[in-house]
């Protein structure tokens, strides 16, 4: 496609067509990276880490995606928190996951609070927004595979969240109403003693 696009004359409407061609690659090569990744078995490498800055990372990574916009993402760490037992890079990706939605519910100005804290054997980590929410007769299907309400969504971000979570021995919740935001927990056990493969 790119090959051809350089063929074609300055000014040719051809050009337009090529680009939305160029973007719906990008999107079906999406949709394909989504799939492979709930798909495939994955090995996690589940070893004592600091949490706060795997959690941190990931919303380092959400307020690049929201340097135009009027929302304030809040992060409140665990003090005193001792190392937790999880994979960082799969958390980060659940993280993300639950961040890059927020963001998607908040129409205009708004805020993300993420907040870590600890609860006898567990870490708990929370994503609440003051986004639109959800309706109650989605509430108890977000987490199948395929369920989607996005036009552009593939239904899979969070199944697959949830598996990785329950990989790590840990379980998520979602608590919403339709214009008072959503609230995501993540309760990790702070020890678990082998990596888990699925």
């Amino acid at each position: 496609i790119e090959v051809i696009g350089r063929d074609l004359p300055e000014g040719s409407p051809s050009r337009d067509v090529l680009k939305d061609v160029q973007q719906e690659v990008l999107h079906i090569k999406q949709i394909l990276s989504e799939l492979l990744d709930y798909a495939r078995p994955h090995r996690s490498d589940i070893r004592p880490a600091d949490l706060n800055a795997t959690v941190e990372h990931a919303i380092a990574l959400a307020r690049q995606q929201a340097l135009s916009r009027p929302i304030e993402i809040r992060f409140a760490p665990a003090d005193e928190l001792p190392p937790v037992e999880h994979d960082a890079a799969q958390m980060q990706q659940v993280l993300l996951n639950l961040l890059l939605n927020a963001l998607q519910a908040i129409a205009g100005a708004g805020s993300i609070r993420v907040a870590i804290e600890r609860r006898d054997v567990h870490a708990v980590v929370t994503v609440a927004d003051s986004g639109r929410g959800i309706a109650p007769e989605n509430l108890t299907n977000i987490f199948r595979p395929f369920f989607t309400t996005k036009g552009q969504g593939t239904g899979l971000g969070l199944s697959l969240a949830r598996r990785i979570v329950e990989d790590h021995g840990g379980w998520i919740e979602v608590e919403s109403q339709p214009g008072a935001g959503t609230k995501f927990t993540i309760r990790l056990p702070l020890q678990r003693s082998a990596t888990v493969v699925k």
